[in-house]
């Protein structure tokens, strides 16, 4: 446990100092695209996104969840990554112009041409990435992430000044993952240079195969708003919908990497050794949705002010779909961990399940209703992803041994923390005048809400409480830290 702890913390210091870079990269880029930009490259990378999962073909959550991998077995993962990678460049590359045609966007075939290039260098960082995270490596995965979001940030910003538009995204994903690689390599261990073999691939590959259909399920159900928006109403709507999106995915940038670096391992390693996951789970899910929360109430009621402060005029059109976006990320957030918790118990193709419900369940929506408009479209989105998410809860509850009692505690200590939340925030939202300048009024709206979660987790004794102790133990001095003690 105190190695995973330390991989926890290593990883949150570490991918909250990327994205704080990154953040600035897209308020920067903000103002130098127009919505209509972003929607183009947003439509594409969605579209590689789910290639990707054939490229990947399960082959990391293999290297993380294998229970005794050997020398051969690594080298057969690596041979298939890199056979399935440079395959599908060659798709990504000769697919372009259709693509661009059934979207009727000509930018994008320029987009997927660039992007193609780096599923050739993208194996070697997927072999290095699982095998820091199955030994929990977070120290070395750290310096790589930093590595790599410099370039990206340093290139992608150059080049939008220079006047490269979207394009200018795509050539700093390549040198992203061309610093990447050279990183890892540098990073290596003396013995760990591999050469790739296809002999053994049946075990990987079969995993694999499982993981796959999961895998590509979840990935189109979480394109189907780009996809289908970019179909139905358009690049700039796309702009719009991915910037709500963004914005109340800062949070989930944040928390998200570390609990995805760490979750599955731990799982698996708890699973192999016989533990009852219930008990983890529960407490994952309280502590997950007791950050979440509060941090999407806050933006949801305060977007427009956010938007306007962060990403300028151009985009406050946006605020609307984050609200609504907000309340979708709530209803699902608690049983997040439904996927990763499969891959881990070697189960990977029952999140087909779950993905494939939703997914199913979104495109009756929309066709039924007909959302050609960009709230409608959020709202129908927002409403089926809230129904579908009963087939999780099951999930959890028929393969993990986490009960619906238990996942109903877990949401409802939660509930205690962030319901004051909430009342502060509302009450902020009515009582201040409103001319008052947008960032004062997010400034007291923040350090209220910080205030009265902290004072919520200590009363209704949050299971995150038991946590504070030891942090505080570690990063303040001892005499402090006795005087808050007692």
């Amino acid at each position: 446990m105190s190695q995973l702890r330390r991989s926890v913390l290593i990883t949150f210091l570490s991918t909250n100092a990327n994205t704080v870079v990154q953040f600035g990269v897209t308020v920067i880029l903000a103002r130098l695209l127009t919505p209509a930009e972003v929607g183009i490259f947003s439509i594409t990378v969605v579209f590689v996104n789910i290639v990707a999962v054939f490229r990947e073909f399960g082959i990391s959550d293999y290297l993380k969840r294998e229970k005794e991998l050997t020398p051969q077995k690594m080298r057969s993962a690596l041979g298939l990554l890199i056979s399935t990678s440079w395959l599908l460049a060659a798709f990504l590359y000769f697919s372009g112009s259709h693509v661009a045609a059934f979207y009727r966007e000509p930018g994008m075939a320029a987009v997927l041409h660039v992007l193609s290039i780096s599923f050739f260098l993208v194996p070697f960082a997927s072999f290095n990435y699982a095998m820091l995270a199955r030994n929990l490596q977070a120290g070395q995965q750290a310096i790589v992430n930093a590595v790599s979001t410099l370039a990206y940030a340093s290139s992608c910003v150059f080049m939008a000044f220079q006047g490269m538009s979207y394009m200018a995204l795509a050539w700093a994903n390549v040198i992203n993952i061309s610093a990447t690689v050279v990183a890892y390599y540098c990073l290596r261990p003396k013995d760990a240079l591999m050469l790739p073999s296809l002999s053994g691939w049946a075990a990987p590959a079969r995993f694999g195969g499982g993981a796959i259909l999961g895998t590509l399920i979840d990935r189109v159900n979480n394109s189907i708003p780009d996809l289908v928006l970019g179909r139905i109403s358009g690049a700039r709507d796309v702009g719009l919908y991915s910037r709500a999106n963004g914005l109340v995915g800062i949070f989930q940038q944040i928390v998200g990497p570390t609990i995805n670096y760490n979750a599955m391992p731990f799982i698996a390693r708890n699973h192999h050794a016989g533990v009852a996951l219930g008990p983890i789970l529960s407490r994952a899910t309280a502590y997950l949705t007791v950050l979440y929360w509060p941090a999407l109430a806050i933006t949801a009621i305060y977007a427009r002010e956010i938007i306007g402060i962060l990403y300028g005029a151009q985009w406050v059109a946006a605020a609307p779909v984050a609200l609504i976006i907000c309340v979708q990320v709530a209803a699902r957030v608690g049983f997040s961990l439904t996927q990763p918790g499969l891959m881990a118990i070697g189960r990977p193709y029952l999140s087909a399940v779950s993905s494939g419900v939703a997914a199913g369940v979104k495109l009756a929506a929309i066709y039924f209703f007909g959302a050609s408009k960009l709230a409608t479209f959020a709202i129908v989105i927002c409403a089926a992803d809230i129904v579908a998410a009963i087939v999780p809860a099951w999930l959890m509850a028929s393969q993990f041994g986490y009960s619906y009692r238990e996942s109903w505690r877990a949401h409802w200590v939660s509930v205690k923390v962030a319901v004051p939340c909430l009342a502060a925030l509302l009450a902020i939202r009515a009582l201040v005048p409103a001319d008052w300048p947008d960032l004062a009024v997010l400034t007291l709206a923040g350090v209220t809400l910080a205030v009265v979660w902290l004072i919520a987790l200590f009363a209704f004794r949050h299971p995150l409480y038991d946590e504070l102790p030891p942090l505080a133990r570690r990063w303040l001095p001892a005499s402090l830290y006795d005087r808050i003690r007692t």
